[in-house]
């Protein structure tokens, strides 16, 4: 007999990942040759010899990581380590400091934290689509916060005209009594791959300066940028802490978080970090939850050794830049290939592409099941609010070989 759970324990069941299939099935050219190929879950698996290398040379710990050390947010160390490699990466106006930051168990339990001291429950954060899947369960599960969905047509998200359909979707919800408290942005975007320009980053400043709206931005894909010679005039990341925010907006009211998980590729070190310059209050209000978000403190010290590796640093990034602009290029030279339409871009780990342009009169589920039988996860545009049907969002981030599998079971399961 099935055991009994609350109501609240049956909503957080049907919350259960989808994706968890895939992990525990995970395709193996030697191991598992029919398993599932992961083209699905936004991890880089490009530079991971590196990180592995780095980890098993400089893991060194001491009796202080086996206590709760300097609190529950982040030892000093990682903080002063963070402040200074954000300060060299971000470019801050403000130089950060410890005091600006929290560290957490990853980059979304940074977000809910936003939820947590920015919100009520029942309270809104708008944000635009597509949009990051798991904004709805990070902002939604726990502290019930919901999403406001921003519907632009043809207008191109990263543009000025954006900002206007925010403004009519705010009065409009407002005209219905709803109580919105912050817009997300995420840039670099997920899933669109894209970088906001500088004077468009100022105008959501502007928007949300005049209605009273915290603005949360998300750049945990912040170096993962290359150059793309199909979007020669791309811009490239800028974060809304290097922007001059006088007399646009009060600083308190602007919040960043970034993380190891992506610009690294260590999803499995769980640091994160949650800046804000100028709300003392609602970092305490993190720090209030903070003992459910500690960071594992060997990831910790890890993450205080790479950080401060400033030849490491440099290397991997470059490097990891220049594998991305090459996985990029192979995916996107085979959907041409096969005439699959897709969405340039220049930054993060994915590609939006139209598999309905190739499978006439398909729904979104017709085609997740013809890539189910050929072992091939991509996800579904519909899961990330996406406009129109088809749309699905393919991650290359991995080497050819797992590349070319992955497609190559793409096309078998739209032919």
């Amino acid at each position: 007999m099935q055991g009994k759970v609350s109501d609240r324990g049956k909503g957080l069941a049907a919350q259960r990942p989808s994706f968890l299939a895939v992990l525990s099935d995970q395709w193996s050219p030697s191991s598992n040759p029919n398993g599932i190929v992961n083209l699905g879950l936004a991890e880089n698996t490009l530079m991971h010899a590196e990180m592995v290398g780095f980890i098993n040379s400089h893991l060194q710990t001491n009796a202080h990581a086996l206590t709760y050390g300097d609190g529950f947010s982040g030892s000093h160390n990682l903080k002063e380590s963070l402040c200074r490699f954000m300060n060299r990466q971000f470019s801050p106006r403000t130089a950060l400091c410890p005091s600006h930051l929290v560290i957490t168990s990853g980059v979304s339990n940074a977000l809910e934290c936003c939820a947590w001291g920015l919100a009520d429950l029942g309270d809104f954060f708008m944000v635009g689509r597509p949009y990051f899947n798991a904004f709805r369960t990070t902002f939604g599960n726990r502290p019930g916060v919901q999403l406001l969905e921003v519907d632009f047509g043809e207008i191109d998200p990263f543009s000025i005209a954006a900002v206007q359909k925010y403004e009519r979707a705010l009065i409009e919800a407002i005209s219905k009594g709803l109580c919105i408290k912050a817009l997300v942005l995420c840039s670099p975007h997920n899933p669109l791959g894209r970088c906001y320009p500088e004077h468009v980053l100022k105008e959501y400043l502007k928007f949300c300066s005049r209605n009273g709206l915290h603005l949360i931005s998300d750049e945990i894909y912040a170096l993962s940028v290359w150059d793309n010679p199909r979007l020669p005039n791309a811009p490239g990341f800028r974060s809304v802490l290097s922007i001059n925010q006088e007399g646009i907006i009060d600083p308190s009211f602007v919040h960043t978080v970034w993380g190891l998980s992506k610009d690294f590729g260590a999803t499995g070190l769980r640091i994160g970090c949650l800046v804000s310059q100028s709300n003392k209050l609602f970092l305490e209000a993190a720090e209030g939850i903070s003992l459910y978000n500690i960071p594992s403190s060997l990831a910790d010290q890890v993450t205080t050794s790479l950080l401060l590796d400033d030849s490491f640093v440099k290397k991997y990034i470059a490097t990891n830049r220049a594998r991305l602009a090459g996985s990029y290029h192979f995916a996107t030279k085979w959907l041409r290939t096969h005439g699959i339409p897709y969405l340039e871009c220049n930054a993060a780990f994915f590609i939006w592409i139209n598999l309905r342009a190739v499978v006439k009169d398909a729904t979104a589920e017709d085609i997740l099941v013809r890539l189910r039988k050929e072992g091939i996860y991509i996800a579904a545009g519909e899961h990330y609010g996406a406009e129109e049907t088809g749309w699905f969002r393919l991650v290359f981030s991995h080497p050819l070989n797992i590349l070319e599998e992955g497609l190559n079971r793409l096309i078998q399961s739209v032919q």
